[in-house]
């Protein structure tokens, strides 16, 4: 096809196709040229809003004919009455958008109704839920909208059978209250297949929304309400009853009685989430007042609390919710918790308390994952204690059949030299050999006035306590392991080699294949991370790197004193290279003996199965000299005695060197972390800089 014109005029020319409501024909023109395909996809937008009657009219509508004539239409419409200053407005042109392109835009799948006044002069509604029907909508979302009563909601929900998804934002309605007989109507409605359901009030404050309390008696009485003559499935009984998912924003209810009959309505529900404040009116509930038909969704087994549930909730509330959970076996059944708490895993706030015996008390828990969120936008409620580093750890013990572990670490000022710290100490309390996948995150912290990065340094010193943590026993079905860390710059040239630094911390994970491992923005390919299509997570898979015998550290004697902490050298060679691959050569870098005399890691109180006897040493393995080679106090623990540390040779068998076991290993590397850690401290270099180290 030989084109007049260049590309620019062409796109100018359907842009003007679609200023003037001309979409069938752009889609014709996309259509029937290839060339043109692009320019016209540009124009063919994916969303279209709608703010009266005159927008609706711009768009020209051709005649019928073939499917390649007519365009299917965009896949998200917002019909808007007013906005956050207008507030709400009449929403006509709802009908004349329903009525023009109904059975002629069928890609419509998501539908807005935003800052709306539902009027009945306005609006035929059995024209416009008649109308609506024929639209394949799965998405339905009111936001700020007034109803006439609460039947013209259900039959407008009810109108949708393809609707999967419906959004509930500070609805109101002009009739009140609730009568007998609005119940008796709802029965007639048809049924939907509902399965997410959001529920939010639509306000900032805690303040009991009448529209909203009728709404959820609504829809408790429906499903709750004793028939005369029984239905011939539940299906028919409960309109709600195929909603596996509630979400809730804002929400405040009358008392935690009124939660558990919207809870009793909800039959299928398989999983709640709450990312936003939650309070109860009245604290405290009575078992006796609970329906008995059709009682509590026992299929619920998934629970998650966004980062502004523990910040904005009220904490009796919390405690109240949690407590209904316990009491009334809830809990039991409970497979996943996503849990927001502060930044390390303590139990710090009333709160994390309530969540702590939510956790101790889900027997079946499977999926455990902790979040973290900034410590400068806490509420000033009061904390269970005052002082952040003696509150104890949450407790998984009691979790035998965890699977899964997530454990987020936010940057803080008790815990910003021992990151690694409050990982180490919950996972050192993991009794479930069915764990299979370990997350754990390192994340600074954002808030302006309070930017604490994450010191790569000091991170590399812990993490090999880490290393021999997940190296115990009751890890052994351990798969995955995904260590994420961010740093405020997110974009350094250097990532790439930091993360290749930071595998060699954890040399036993990285040998078992098992390790995955995310610096910022580094290519996830070298990290030893993929996307699995089926189960949509992250798996780790192994990759060549250079494993701790690379690392050769020499030191001489003591003088006659025996004060080694003084007068020994120390030499540690550390692998120079660009690429992957084990390099040929190591440069031998200096460390000063002062570094071993100041030189302390955390006390951790880490289980014993972090220890190795030195009498159940095979012959043929390296012990260190001290019994055991588990993580202490101090650097006295890694026992330079005077004959000298470990000599680790990138190739021991050319060197004669014996075979070093996998926890002496571990602990000799953690000790050159250390030193290396402290020299950069020495020579006063940005512990961020670790690269500095191999140019030497």
């Amino acid at each position: 096809m030989v084109r007049p014109f260049p590309n620019e005029i062409w796109l100018d020319i359907f842009h003007g196709l679609a200023k003037e409501g001309e979409y069938d024909a752009l889609e014709r023109c996309r259509v029937v040229c290839r060339e043109f395909e692009p320019m016209a996809e540009e124009c063919l937008t994916w969303y279209m809003a709608f703010k009266n009657v005159e927008e609706v009219g711009r768009i020209k509508v051709g005649i019928s004919g073939g499917r390649l004539r007519r365009w299917s239409g965009p896949e998200r419409v917002y019909i808007e009455g007013g906005n956050l200053y207008d507030g709400r407005r009449p929403i006509p042109h709802l009908a004349t958008f329903a009525s023009k392109f109904v059975g002629r835009w069928p890609r419509v799948k998501k539908l807005w109704i935003e800052y709306a006044m539902w009027r009945a002069q306005d609006l035929d509604l059995d024209a416009v839920v008649r109308d609506l029907a024929a639209f394949a909508i799965t998405h339905l979302c009111l936001r700020v909208v007034t109803f006439p009563s609460i039947l013209t909601l259900g039959r407008l929900l009810c109108a949708l059978p393809r609707l999967k998804t419906l959004t509930l934002y500070g609805v109101q309605f002009t009739q009140h209250p609730l009568d007998v007989g609005a119940i008796s109507r709802f029965h007639l409605l048809p049924h939907t297949q509902l399965e997410t359901l959001y529920l939010d009030h639509g306000h900032d404050d805690t303040e009991l929304r009448p529209s909203f309390v009728e709404l959820v008696d609504l829809m408790a009485a429906v499903s709750n309400r004793r028939c005369l003559v029984p239905p011939p499935s539940f299906a028919q009984a409960s309109p709600w009853n195929t909603v596996r998912r509630l979400v809730l924003g804002r929400i405040t209810f009358p008392s935690v009685t009124t939660f558990a009959r919207l809870l009793c309505a909800l039959p299928s529900l398989e999983a709640l989430r709450s990312y936003d404040s939650f309070a109860f009116v009245k604290h405290g509930f009575d078992l006796r007042s609970l329906p008995v038909h059709p009682g509590l969704p026992l299929h619920l087994a998934d629970v998650a609390l966004g980062h502004n549930y523990p910040l904005h909730s009220d904490p009796y509330s919390v405690a109240d919710l949690f407590d209904l959970f316990i009491a009334t076996g809830l809990s039991e059944n409970l497979q996943r918790i996503g849990l927001c708490l502060s930044l390390s895993p303590r139990v710090t706030r009333a709160c994390d308390a309530a969540l702590s015996k939510l956790v101790k008390h889900s027997q079946s828990l499977q999926h455990l994952s902790f979040q973290s969120y900034p410590r400068s936008s806490v509420s000033n409620t009061v904390e269970s204690h005052a002082d952040q580093n003696a509150a104890p750890y949450f407790d998984v013990s009691s979790n035998a059949c965890l699977e899964r572990l997530d454990l987020t670490v936010g940057v803080d000022h008790e815990d910003i030299s021992h990151l690694c710290a409050p990982a180490v100490e919950v996972l050192s309390q993991v009794t479930s050999a069915h764990i299979s996948h370990i997350e754990v995150d390192f994340w600074p912290r954002y808030d302006p006035g309070a930017r604490l990065n994450v010191d790569l340094g000091k991170l590399m010193v812990g993490l090999p306590q880490l290393d021999v943590v997940l190296s115990r026993p009751i890890f052994n079905n351990l798969a995955d392991v995904i260590v994420d860390i961010r740093t405020l710059d997110r974009g350094n040239v250097r990532d790439a080699e930091s993360a290749h630094d930071l595998r060699l911390c954890l040399p036993t994970l990285n040998a078992r294949g098992i390790l995955g491992l995310k610096l910022n923005d580094v290519d996830l390919s070298r990290s030893g991370l993929h996307w699995d299509r089926e189960t949509k997570e992250w798996r780790c898979h192994k990759i060549e790197r250079i494993s701790a015998q690379d690392a050769v550290v020499t030191h001489t004697g003591a003088d006659a004193d025996d004060n080694r902490r003084t007068n020994n050298t120390t030499t540690i060679t550390i692998p120079h290279d660009d690429s992957d691959l084990v390099p040929a050569t190591s440069q031998p870098v200096w460390v000063p003996p002062a570094v071993y005399a100041d030189a302390k890691t955390p006390f951790l109180g880490i289980s014993t199965d972090a220890r190795v006897p030195a009498d159940s040493a095979c012959d043929d393995e390296f012990v260190l000299p001290n019994a055991t080679a588990s993580l202490g106090p101090s650097v006295d623990k890694f026992a330079f005695d005077d004959q000298g540390p470990p000599i680790l040779s990138p190739n021991p068998s050319r060197t004669g060197t014996r075979h070093v076991s996998s926890a002496a290993r571990t602990a000799s590397t953690a000790t050159i972390v250390l030193s290396l850690s402290n020299l950069l401290r020495v020579r006063d270099i940005d512990s961020s800089a670790w690269w500095y180290l191999q140019d030497m």
